[in-house]
């Protein structure tokens, strides 16, 4: 660095400080701790509630530029422990996530609302879901009437491990899942025909199974299914199982 541009450098310096805001050197200066009134940012934001070292920590509630707003807990400047985010729209507050927060994220038990009323309760990791939970989508967040409703394992925010599908139909799938898509053994119900095929799928395509009545009629009643007429039926689903299953590994 020539000595022209170490004079420039040097020269600069001061000038940065000369440009903090006032509003940030006092806030430097103040050394918050506990309870405090409202505090106003230049963002557009602000937050009244409890303070350690400058630093939100404890209970407190700040309200963004856009209305919405964040109530609950607070470690070290973020959001940690159980609090809850509300979206301000139409003149009105609304949830969009209920439960535990670490370092900013939701994380452990919450409930989510996303824009268009879908939910999930469950379990979450660094913001997504994660373990065991339940979705509900177009339907009543409480009991799922009119959607279709998915209780089960998530995995990095896709469905993934064991769950089952209730369709707004009535229609139902149990069985595994992988990356969000049918994916091992499972059973699927059509509940308005009284049947079920109890298969393998490779992400979300059926590869083998059978197909059967879930009471099973009379021979020859109307609507039955035909009896199957192989030489040996179980031997060839055994067989067609274990390849698919081979697929599906």
């Amino acid at each position: 660095m020539s000595e022209g541009e170490a004079s420039t450098s040097s020269a600069a310096a001061p000038q940065q400080q000369q440009k903090q805001t006032l509003w940030q050197m006092r806030n430097t200066k103040a050394q918050k701790e506990g309870p405090h009134a409202t505090v106003y940012l230049v963002s557009g934001e602000q937050y009244k509630g409890d303070f350690h070292d400058n630093k939100r920590h404890g209970k407190g509630v700040v309200t963004y530029k856009n209305g919405d707003k964040y109530e609950g807990d607070w470690r070290d400047g973020v959001r940690h422990g159980n609090g809850t985010p509300w979206v301000f729209k139409g003149g009105k507050y609304h949830v969009r996530y209920s439960g535990e927060w670490v370092n900013d994220l939701p994380q452990g038990s919450g409930l989510y609302y996303d824009n268009a009323g879908n939910s999930y309760d469950g379990e979450w990791q660094a913001g997504l879901r994660h373990g065991r939970g339940r979705s509900v989508t177009g339907g009543r967040p409480v009991d799922g009437f009119g959607g279709d409703v998915y209780e089960g394992s998530w995995e990095h925010d896709v469905k993934h491990g064991t769950g089952t599908l209730m369709l707004a139909n009535g229609d139902m799938y149990e069985g595994q899942w992988a990356h969000d898509l049918k994916h091992g053994q499972g059973t699927f119900f059509y509940m308005s025909r009284g049947r079920r095929y109890d298969g393998i799928w490779q992400e979300g395509v059926v590869k083998c199974g059978s197909y059967s009545e879930v009471q099973p009629a009379p021979p020859g009643a109307p609507g039955a299914l035909p009896c199957i007429e192989l030489c040996s039926p179980a031997g060839v689903l055994q067989e067609g199982a274990a390849a698919a299953l081979g697929l599906a590994a």
